[in-house]
């Protein structure tokens, strides 16, 4: 095992940099740091996790003080650009044998411990005719390769991505052959079932057209493991002067590409995921409601299996815990977001209801699972980069443990 003495020597200094470096830079005057320098973000995360399982699992507790620090650099000739971004989540309490909150690192013997890397690091290059040319790290957030972030610190993707902006359309492509999961300091390639490595290939466009109608539509490819495709189209209507209604339909496909599948898809692969949604706003508050199903197989978001890609979905129906993505299963949501500024200002809060149904089992039966989710959120109206949450959820599921979590997040972000 490798000497972990240094390490633990290294973070004292790094948590108290985290407490010192905010009360610093807001101490300085904006001008101190000229705009031909950049720009610098400072983002920390306060994160409490708390998830009481059943059947003899054991529970997930942690809680962290997350530091994300970027840089973006100004174009140098009007042409190339640098951007980074430093990520830590150091720990302020994660006992042993309470790992699995996807805050930590978790350790062979039950441990838990604090984790820093180089999260993303690129160069932005400009093209002719609003293009541009990125090369490195980066987290990225389109619908077939979205880096998850719903924790400390997000998950990073190492890539080649190429954009165009044509008017009102976005045109992309994208090569990737590693990730970082969240917790991961290292940029691991991607193996399929054989050992090999391979690269996953997307390209899409999206649009948005005068009626406010949007499409954005996107296919992916890895050699010898898996192919997908992605549609997603939304359409707002203006009922009234205080009502209107959102319409989104996400359509995804999935099917294996040769004998090379992971093991979690196999040469048989193939699933498709439809979701609809329709979003009812009046005055303060949205009335959601929406139904998915999953056609054939369940339906896998990431690339490699979840070994390095976290990947996530962008669906209304993936919620705190649960996908609601199994093979067979068919989804309801029932959401309500209410905006509480007529009794707090800057307090607002959600309330969820999601229900699966008619999972295929391998015993023949048909298995069912539900998650009820509340959330509260405060922004300070003085204090506009400054956020508390809270998040409670209920999970009971026939397809794995049933579980009563609670988080508690603190959002702060410094820019210069």
């Amino acid at each position: 095992m490798a000497d972990k003495k240094p390490i633990q020597r290294f973070f004292p200094h790094l948590f108290t940099a985290v407490l010192l470096l905010p009360i610093t830079l807001i101490s300085l005057p904006p001008v101190a740091l000229a705009t031909d320098v950049g720009e610098f973000e400072i983002k920390l995360r306060t994160y409490y996790f708390n998830r009481d399982k059943d059947q003899g699992n054991a529970d997930s507790v942690a809680f962290t003080q997350g530091l994300m620090l970027y840089y973006n650099s100004p174009y140098l000739n009007d042409f190339v650009s640098l951007y980074a971004a430093g990520f830590a989540n150091l720990k302020l309490v994660g006992k042993d044998g309470k790992g699995g909150s996807g805050l930590l690192q978790d350790q062979p013997d039950g441990g838990q411990i604090s984790y820093a890397k180089l999260g993303e690091i690129n160069l932005d290059f400009k093209l002719p005719e609003n293009g541009n040319l990125i090369f490195g790290r980066k987290q990225l957030t389109y619908p077939l390769k979205n880096d998850l972030h719903n924790r400390g610190t997000p998950a990073a993707t190492q890539a080649a991505i190429l954009t165009y902006n044509i008017r009102e359309t976005t045109v992309y492509a994208l090569a990737t052959d590693r990730s970082s999961p969240k917790t991961i300091t290292k940029f691991n390639k991607y193996q399929d079932n054989n050992g090999d490595d391979f690269t996953v290939y997307i390209a899409g466009a999206k649009h948005r057209f005068e009626n406010s109608l949007f499409m954005e539509a996107s296919a992916g490819y890895a050699d010898n493991v898996m192919s997908r495709a992605y549609l997603d189209v939304q359409y707002p209507i203006k009922l009234n002067e205080d009502y209107t209604l959102k319409l989104d339909a996400h359509q995804y496909f999935g099917w294996a590409v040769g004998d090379g599948a992971v093991a979690n898809v196999g040469p048989d692969y193939y699933s498709s995921l439809t979701s609809l949604v329709g979003h009812l706003s009046a005055h303060n508050a949205r009335f959601t409601l929406g139904f998915q199903n999953v056609s054939g197989d369940s339906h896998q978001v990431s690339w490699d299996g979840g070994v390095n890609d976290e990947n996530s979905y962008k669906t209304w129906h993936s919620v705190t815990r649960l996908d609601f993505d199994r093979g067979g299963e068919r989804t309801y949501i029932v959401r309500l977001d209410y905006d509480l500024k007529d009794f707090v200002e800057g307090l607002t809060s959600m309330v969820r209801y999601t229900s699966g149904h008619n999972i295929k089992r391998n015993d023949g039966r048909r298995g069912s699972e539900w998650e009820r989710d509340f959330v509260f959120t405060y922004r300070p109206p003085m204090f506009p980069d400054l956020s508390f949450s809270w998040i409670n959820g209920y999970v009971k599921s026939s397809e794995t443990y049933n579980s009563v979590e609670n988080r508690v997040i603190v959002n702060y972000s410094i820019k210069y």
